[in-house]
């Protein structure tokens, strides 16, 4: 059991809070405003901080970075109105662990405490035992790329729900993985589920689990993710294509930490940090009335967008590089670096898969290449070294025909199947059953072509 401060200006508040954490066997102190509180802190060994964001006459969020100069040990639970969503998001960008909304559910308040306490316990743990850091840290020396891996830093320690946005291969997986392994649950699972990749009843099992009988096949009780995940986190991948059922109970767990495991009748709880990741336009999809905006609030606590690679063209080298030596590596090639074509080439192509693309590209470059440097048409040779898909213009092979110039027929073919591809997929938010529809393609044919074109 722990040792705990509330702020709070509302005697009602206090009393109550206390009466219950005293009851789950904690140690609590009490304080009408920030200044006596600061001062508790001062004196006492506080454990955990439940601080309210409005009081008078000095608020939350600003006695916050006073808060943790006096206890930096202490970890700060803010108390929020369901109104005041965008204070909680700075508080917690600030270094707050979590949030809790009024009015409290009790067994969620006890269980949010509960967690804080387990965090800073880990936290002390790690730093008495010197262990390493094991945190990723983001390749790119870009203005956008360093305010990411700064963002990350700021929030991977708070236990805040984290929402990554960004066009297909950016890198978002990546960014979840940074989050994870420079948490406080570094030495708990991190489980991935690609929410789009399982029709919904398929994927609520995935999620929480069956029981016996729930289903034709389910012989047997099976844990899902959430229960593989307790205690680390859950990275839920490709967010935007969840159910609308699912959406719900999704909202559940976020809530209060309960789930139902399909054709269960008990709740089950658990302890996970939620990562959700999409590519796709979540606002838009609200107002389309297809993603619910109270599960929108719940995942965007954090919201970290990883920017196109055409829009940080000053990081391609140093990826290039660092892809290449894996590469090499894995292939066991004797290659020292890039040809200054192949370098400009690389920096000069709008990369529409981004680093994925990117990655396909320097693999490729290195298997057709046995020592030496890498040059420009051992990566884009059938794609006119680096040049974007050919466009109605000066580069088109039908006005090239047409005024008698001669033109690579399957380079020009496979050019022009990539585009359609791509502006298939870019319409459906990356979502293959409807890209597939588009193109009047099975689901089989358009995984084939999007693997053979390096789109994903």
């Amino acid at each position: 059991m722990g040792v705990v401060l509330v702020i709070d200006d509302e005697p009602g508040i206090r009393e109550m809070l206390s009466v219950v954490l005293r009851r789950a066997g904690h140690t609590v102190h009490v304080a009408g405003d920030a200044e006596s509180g600061l001062a508790i802190a001062q004196r006492e060994p506080v454990e955990v901080v439940l601080l309210d964001l409005r009081m008078a006459p000095s608020d939350g969020l600003s006695c916050l970075p006073r808060l943790r100069a006096v206890a930096p040990d202490a970890f700060v639970i803010v108390m929020t109105a369901y109104a005041e969503w965008d204070t909680a998001v700075r508080a917690m960008r600030g270094g707050a662990f979590s949030f809790i909304h009024k009015p409290f559910d009790n067994q969620v308040l006890k269980a949010t405490v509960a967690r804080a306490l387990a965090a800073r316990d880990r936290a002390l743990a790690a730093r008495g035992s010197g262990e390493k850091d094991h945190a990723i840290h983001l390749i790119g020396t870009s203005p956008a790329i360093l305010a990411v891996q700064q963002l990350i830093e700021q929030v991977a320690p708070t236990d805040a729900t984290v929402l990554i946005t960004g066009e297909s291969g950016t890198g978002k997986e990546l960014v979840a993985r940074a989050l994870h392994y420079a948490s406080l649950r570094a030495d708990r699972p991190m489980v991935r589920v690609n929410s789009g990749a399982l029709t919904p009843t398929l994927l609520e099992a995935e999620l929480f689990g069956h029981v016996k009988g729930a289903f034709t096949g389910a012989i047997d009780d099976r844990p899902g993710l959430f229960a593989f995940a307790d205690g680390g986190t859950l990275f839920l991948d490709e967010v935007g294509d969840l159910a609308p059922e699912t959406q719900v109970k999704l909202l559940r767990v976020l809530e209060n930490g309960e789930y139902l495991p399909v054709g269960g009748r008990e709740m089950r709880t658990c302890d996970v940090r939620i990562i959700a990741a999409t590519n796709r336009d979540l606002p838009a999809m609200i107002a389309a009335g297809t993603f619910r905006e109270d599960l929108y609030y719940r995942l965007a606590v954090i919201t970290v967008h990883l920017p196109p690679l055409r829009e940080r063209r000053e990081d391609i080298p140093l990826l290039a590089g660092h892809l290449l030596a894996r590469h090499a590596v894995k292939l066991r090639r004797g290659i020292t670096g890039f040809t200054a074509a192949a370098l400009e080439a690389l920096t000069r192509y709008d990369w529409p898969g981004n680093v994925r693309e990117l990655d396909n590209r320097i693999q490729r470059g290195v298997a057709l290449t046995a020592s030496g440097d890498i040059d420009a048409a051992a990566l884009f040779d059938d794609q006119a070294s680096g040049r974007r898909p050919a466009q109605k213009g000066a580069g088109d092979p039908l006005q090239a025909l047409r005024s008698g110039q001669a033109i690579d027929f399957e380079r020009a073919v496979a050019d022009y199947e990539r585009a359609l591809l791509g502006a298939a997929l870019a319409h459906s938010g990356d979502n293959l059953t409807q890209a597939a529809k588009l193109l009047n393609l099975s689901f089989r044919q358009i995984r084939y072509k999007v693997h053979q074109h390096g789109l994903r």
